[in-house]
């Protein structure tokens, strides 16, 4: 067997062992008519009750993308179970090492074999794709202060390449005012008696004009990464005149 037919069949068993152990958990957590606050309410009475609680949350976090688990709770969590500064730098811990988990999975799942996937030869996306590598650290930035879905930027940051130092620091700075948002909202509630309320979702903390702040420099991003690069073709091509 070549390297790259051994290589997508690792991908195959990887994957299948994923959405079997995914399947498992989700079978069970039907089976005993679970919430998401039940769960969340068992991983806070676990945690705060271990005498290596950052540990054990910065392992629960850095794990959470392979069961698609909510980020935001766990991110309130670390304000009510740390406090304000501690559980700001628990969280940003726990969540990098998440943004980086899901990254390194999409990354991992990619089909391509030669550096090039059939998404890449698509005019559209491969055009898409080289704005966002060339104005890669602006461009996670913004997606990380917006308040868009956690996982739906880490794994398309990982399917479509975007260099790892600018997503690291992009992810790094961008998540900043949404963890503060998260914890220091944690740190100021009663956790086990909010998780009590049917009625609240950390959606709601979520500030509709900074949403739209943050897309419309994601689109001012975009409009520059283009000039740039049609600036940079132009200026090929008249060097290549020139040369002839």
């Amino acid at each position: 067997m070549n390297e790259p037919a051994k290589r997508h069949l690792t991908r195959i068993i990887i994957g299948c062992v994923w959405a079997t152990l995914l399947l498992v958990v989700i079978a069970w957590v039907v089976i005993q008519g679970l919430s998401i606050r039940q769960i969340m309410q068992f991983i806070y009475d676990y945690v705060i009750a271990n005498p290596i609680a950052p540990l054990i949350y910065i392992c629960i976090y850095a794990l959470r993308p392979l069961t698609f688990f909510p980020a935001m709770w766990l991110t309130i969590a670390s304000g009510s179970l740390f406090g304000f500064y501690y559980g700001l730098l628990f969280g940003l811990i726990g969540e990098n090492l998440s943004a980086h988990t899901a990254y390194g999975l999409a990354r991992f799942f990619r089909t391509d074999i030669d550096g090039e996937s059939n998404a890449d030869r698509n005019p559209r996306i491969a055009k898409f794709r080289r704005l966002l590598v060339e104005q890669a650290f602006p461009t996670v930035l913004v997606l990380r202060a917006s308040f868009l879905p956690f996982d739906l930027v880490n794994y398309a940051c990982g399917l479509l390449r975007v260099p790892y130092p600018s997503y690291t620091l992009g992810s790094l700075i961008g998540m900043l005012p949404p963890m503060i948002t998260f914890v220091s909202f944690g740190a100021t509630v009663n956790l086990p008696k909010l998780l009590s309320r049917k009625g609240f979702s950390p959606e709601q903390l979520i500030d509709p004009k900074q949403l739209m702040i943050s897309g419309g420099l994601l689109v001012a991003s975009a409009v520059i990464a283009y000039a740039a690069y049609r600036r940079r073709k132009t200026l090929a091509a008249n060097a290549a005149s020139d040369t002839d």
